[in-house]
């Protein structure tokens, strides 16, 4: 009778085994199927992985639109959403300071892609020099002790380079460049469909560089003013524009000198320029004293 007994249990353990092997052959079957899943921080990123991996990628969101990318603090979904992912884009530590030590808590392992090492950087202050604005910087040196408050306050989100990368077209095509390689990387048996997807894509940014292009050259833009947060150096630079702007940087959170409405206003006055630009989802608050001051019309940039 033990003997039966005994008999009978080797045969369950070992059916639970046998059905426990099959059980993990088709997970894995299954999980070689499955989309790959790409999580990105920002929506640039976030649109440019979906024209390349098309229907063999599942991509979400981390940040809703309109949401301070700077100051952002994860969640604990937010490390397990990531942990489960195949690849993790984001667009620098500029832009998202918080991406790295987040990674570095992530034990599975996943892709991480950093936007930011395929092209080169605009330094702030580099930039600020070639600004076409010297009537603001004698105004300023008139009034430093006046607005150092003022002046300190508006400097306190600023970064050493602007993170906004994909404002120039042309690195938007090597952030493409660079999600496709890792999609290939991840997935090489798809390789020919994601090259034919980042291909199309490419053309068309390359397209909207060449309209861009014509359209500044066709209606003599040289000048330009911002009323709202400045976020747009690789624009300028990659079009040769003169700018002047309300902000410094893309401090959300700075408010600007009344010198420096009052300079945008003149200048806006002086070059007749008939757009004042701003941010989308910010109030443009700045933008509409401006405009009111001169005419201009407030358009979203």
């Amino acid at each position: 009778m033990k003997k039966s007994i005994a008999f009978i249990l080797v045969l369950i353990i070992s059916f639970i085994g046998i059905i426990s092997i099959l059980l993990n052959c088709f997970n894995y079957t299954k999980k070689s199927d499955e989309k790959i899943q790409i999580i990105a921080t920002l929506f640039a990123q976030y649109d440019f992985a979906k024209q390349i991996g098309g229907d063999k990628v599942e991509v979400k969101l981390l940040l809703p639109p309109g949401t301070e990318s700077h100051t952002y603090e994860p969640t604990p979904q937010d490390m397990v959403t990531i942990s489960n992912s195949d690849l993790f884009i984001y667009t620098g530590e500029e832009m998202e300071p918080w991406a790295e030590s987040l990674i570095s808590g992530i034990k599975t392992d996943i892709k991480v892609l950093d936007l930011s090492k395929t092209v080169d950087l605009i330094h702030i202050e580099e930039f600020e020099e070639t600004e076409d604005d010297e009537e603001e910087h004698e105004h300023e040196h008139e009034n430093e002790h006046e607005n150092e408050h003022e002046h300190h306050h508006e400097h306190e989100h600023e970064h050493e380079y602007d993170p906004h990368i994909w404002l120039n077209p042309l690195n938007a095509v090597e952030m493409v460049k660079s999600i496709e390689e890792q999609l290939i990387e991840i997935d090489p048996t798809n390789a020919d469909f994601y090259r034919n997807n980042a291909e199309k894509y490419m053309n068309e940014i390359q397209q909207l560089d060449i309209e861009f292009e014509n359209t500044i050259k066709e209606n003599n833009i040289k000048k330009i003013a911002f009323g709202g947060a400045f976020a747009y150096a690789y624009f300028i630079e990659r079009y040769d524009l003169d700018y002047i702007s309300a902000y410094e940087t893309c401090g959300e959170n700075a408010e600007p000198s009344t010198i420096k409405i009052k300079n945008v206003i003149d200048y806006i006055k002086k070059n007749n320029i008939p757009v004042i630009f701003y941010k989308e989802y910010t109030t443009g608050n700045v933008a509409r004293t401006i405009s009111e001051a001169t005419g201009a019309k407030m358009v979203v940039f």
